[in-house]
């Protein structure tokens, strides 16, 4: 007894094997009906979606011919079992045991045999059916063998169908091992072609690379006559058309649509000249379209393969083969799926790529922009500044103004130095900001620079009432004539001590006193110290410290001169210099800020 149903019963999915495995399929379906002593026998395999597919008849050349590759739903079958009698593997389910729902379920997939009628209860009947459940050793079910028309033409007993399981257990096996070494053949073609993607480095930084390669690769690898890859945010109305298809737009619109529905039930979709497999949907609305434009473009059949990562679909993937191409196995459709996943993943990773290099380029340019905006500042600033310094000089040495006139201008000139100082720091920010320009490095002796920013700082801070000291740090502590040599630009590490000893001086109070020290920490590193008696940072302060312009939430802090670019410029000089800059700082009692400057090269 066979089985297939025709008509609106009748479902379709991939085709199983190449012509090497059906070979292999049939001389095992003729060796299985050697063995038991049956005339007819037949293999279906167990294919993805719980469908069965004919896949070798023998003995049978009419059936053969009308039912190899066909396939069938599982589920007709494993019900119709329930009303039969279970040895060993097989399944015996004699004309009178079927059920009433049973036959009508069947209806259209028993092919009856031509067997002698008789009421003899022994001997074998029409319809009768005998089916061998083969399955792997995880338990799964991979194939039914079934056996019709002995040569005796009488029933097994129980007794009997134990005997078949084991004089036919080789032969189960090896249906088996054929339907996984199809399985293993298709997946190691798809990991190869994987592979091959993976390995490209242009592939994993641009979509459109991707896509080529994608597309050069897995024609190959798939053996299909055309591919197309689309991904849904990359396009526009000009998609490719490798397929000859000519989608219109709600076509497409259609097809996108049940590509995302595909996604989500991870499955393939197939169309053929006489039916749209896996979609309802676009089967109803679009099958007609299709056929024509399969015919049209002389295409056996389209697989649609869903591309996408985690829960989100990216995109499609379609291919087709000429009319005449051997037809779709079961390994090339999970192929295909697997390769939905693989280019989703590597299409995910490529537009991060691509969105970070966009960024990046937006965050150079708005730095060079910055840069740019910096100098010009600096200098229509400087320009009118220089001629209001001058002319308020020139006003407290004129002896024709009152004094009051004179305390104006002194007060100008105040201003002005005060603007001057605040240019410095943005000439000094806009230099050591700049991406283009990195520091012009050289060896130095920090503890020189150190005593030279001491000695030119000695007289604002004497002014201030401000007492300065040098001294060594406890366990590696430099002398007064010792050095610590750093690599780094001169310039710049000379404003970032002035920078703390200027900011320890200015919010310190008359009395107060200021410790500046070098060491060498243990990895050969050197490390400057600047310790201050003032009015110290609170917490919330401190979180802000190095944001460009802040000052303070300190009244008393606020009253003291300053620009909230001093913390910010020591530390780009920091991080320009591989180092780092750290503070501690109590309110009421001082601050301690330290400058860790990394190991210099060897000569």
């Amino acid at each position: 007894m066979g089985q297939q149903r025709s008509g609106d019963r009748r479902t379709r999915d991939l085709s199983w094997g190449d012509a090497k495995a059906r070979a292999l399929m049939q001389a095992l379906a003729k060796d299985a009906a050697a063995r038991a002593g049956f005339g007819v026998s037949a293999i279906e395999v167990v294919r993805p979606q719980g469908l069965l597919e004919f896949v070798a008849i023998h003995g049978d050349e009419t059936s053969a011919e009308e039912r190899l590759g066909t396939a069938s739903r599982l589920g007709d079958m494993l019900r119709a079992f329930a009303d039969g009698e279970t040895h060993g593997c097989f399944v015996w389910i004699p004309e009178e045991k079927f059920s009433e729902p049973a036959l009508q379920q069947l209806e259209g997939y028993v092919v009856v045999p031509d067997v002698p009628e008789t009421d003899d209860p022994a001997a074998w009947h029409a319809m009768d059916m005998l089916v061998a459940q083969i399955s792997d050793e995880r338990g799964d079910l991979r194939a039914l063998l079934y056996l019709d028309v002995p040569d005796d033409l009488r029933r097994p007993d129980g007794a009997r169908l134990r005997e078949l399981t084991d004089e036919l257990s080789m032969t189960l096996r090896s249906i088996v091992t054929v339907v996984e070494r199809e399985e293993y053949v298709e997946h190691m073609r798809v990991i190869r072609a994987t592979r091959r993607l993976a390995r490209s480095n242009p592939a994993r930084h641009d979509v459109a690379h991707l896509l080529r390669e994608a597309r050069s690769t897995l024609l190959g690898a798939l053996s299909v006559d055309e591919l197309e890859i689309h991904v849904f945010r990359d396009e526009d109305d000009r998609r490719p058309d490798a397929l000859g298809l000519g989608m219109a737009p709600e076509v497409r619109a259609a097809l996108d649509e049940a590509a995302a529905r595909a996604w989500a039930e991870q499955r393939v979709l197939i169309i053929e000249p006489e039916a749209v497999w896996g979609d309802v949907e676009l089967a109803a609305a679009y099958a007609d379209w299709f056929s024509t434009a399969l015919a049209k473009a002389d295409l056996e059949a389209v697989v649609v393969a869903p591309v996408g990562v985690d829960d989100e679909v990216l995109g499609m993937m379609l291919v087709a083969r000429r009319t005449g191409s051997r037809r779709w196995t079961d390994g090339e459709g999970v192929a295909a799926l697997e390769l939905g996943h693989d280019l989703g993943r590597a299409i995910a990773n490529a537009h991060a790529t691509q969105r970070e290099r966009r960024l990046l380029d937006e965050l150079r340019e708005l730095e060079e922009a910055r840069h740019k905006f910096l100098q010009v500042l600096t200098h229509e600033i400087n320009n009118p500044m220089t001629v209001i310094a001058a002319n308020a000089e020139l006003l407290t040495m004129a002896e024709s103004i009152d004094e009051r006139d004179r305390g104006r201008a002194e007060a100008i000139l105040r201003g002005t130095e005060r603007l001057g100082g605040l240019l410095e720091r943005l000439v000094m920010l806009s230099r050591i900001s700049d991406p283009q320009h990195p520091p012009a490095t050289t060896r130095l002796d920090l503890a020189q620079a150190v005593r030279e920013t001491l000695g030119s700082m000695a007289a604002v801070a004497e002014q201030a009432g401000v007492t300065l000291h040098l001294v060594g740090e406890p366990g590696g502590g430099i002398g007064a004539d010792e050095e610590a040599w750093v690599l780094g630009d001169p310039r710049e590490i000379a404003g970032a001590v002035t920078n703390l000893v200027d900011n320890a001086v200015k919010y310190s109070d008359d009395g107060d006193e200021i410790w500046l020290s070098v060491a060498r920490s243990a990895d050969g590193g050197v490390t400057f110290t600047c310790r201050d008696e003032g009015i110290g940072i609170s917490e919330e302060d401190q979180d802000r410290l190095f944001t460009p312009l802040f000052r303070s939430t300190n009244d008393d802090a606020l009253r003291r001169p300053g620009t909230g670019l001093g913390l910010g410029i020591v530390r780009e000089i920091m991080q320009r210099h591989g180092g780092t800059v750290e503070v501690e700082s109590t309110l009421g009692v001082g601050t301690r800020v330290r400058l860790d400057f990394p190991p210099p090269p060897p000569d």
